[in-house]
């Protein structure tokens, strides 16, 4: 009797050490559109979360990263209808839903609405006045992308701002990234999410979104990537 119960503490304090390793460890969503996947020239797909998912299992730290629920032209309301609708995605590793994926998330990536902004900026025929009122309609949006996922995910969200792809912007230009990008890092600051600035980058690469990447793990908590 005394043997069994020996045993019995030892694989009790084996799976406690287990539980506590497995807690130190990142469950990682990356969610986002064409810079979440990002053809390269080999037409291999690839996103500046990969290189976020290299640094966690560099370091040990990674559990299970998922970037299956994201698309080239994800926008805040498609996640919102994702959540609401429960999407389930099949993979060799199983099913699993995107809900039951944010609450196990310690750590959520995205960024939304690149090519929506981006075509009404190509047009020659640009209206400056409506793209700030549509600037206005994206930042509701994506409040009420947030709140949804805060039912969710109670642990770290990192929002990816926009690119400036006019080498060459005028004044216009200019201030339109400026007002867009200071309206989703405000809604930001209203649900504790993490804000990358990513202005400073004019294409997008290999190396600008390993650029990305490491702007996104520089901003991170200390405590998610301690080592």
């Amino acid at each position: 009797m005394k043997k069994i119960l020996i045993i019995g503490l030892v694989l009790l304090s084996i799976f406690l050490i287990y539980l506590a390793n497995m807690d130190k460890k990142v469950y990682y969503v990356a969610l986002g559109d064409s810079l979440e996947k990002f053809y390269l020239e080999d037409n291999e797909v690839y996103g500046y979360s990969h290189y976020i998912k290299k640094y966690l299992k560099d370091n040990d730290l990674l559990e299970r990263y998922s970037d299956d629920f994201a698309r080239v032209d994800m926008r805040s309301t498609d996640i919102i209808n994702d959540i609401n609708n429960n999407k389930k995605i099949t993979t060799v590793k199983g099913s699993f839903n995107l809900k039951n994926a944010l609450i196990k998330a310690d750590l959520v990536t995205l960024n939304l609405n690149y090519n929506d902004i981006y075509s009404k900026l190509y047009d020659p025929n640009v209206i400056y006045n409506e793209i700030y009122d549509y600037i206005d309609d994206l930042a509701y949006d994506l409040d009420n992308l947030f709140k949804l996922m805060r039912e969710y995910c109670k642990e770290d969200i990192v929002l990816v701002g926009f690119y400036n792809p006019f080498q060459e912007a005028s004044e216009d230009v200019l201030d339109v990234f400026e007002y867009l990008n200071k309206k989703y890092r405000d809604v930001c600051l209203e649900y504790d999410v993490i804000y990358v600035d990513i202005s400073d980058i004019n294409y997008i690469s290999e190396d600008s979104l390993k650029k990305i990447g490491n702007k996104v793990i520089y901003k991170m908590s200390k405590n998610l990537f301690e080592t």
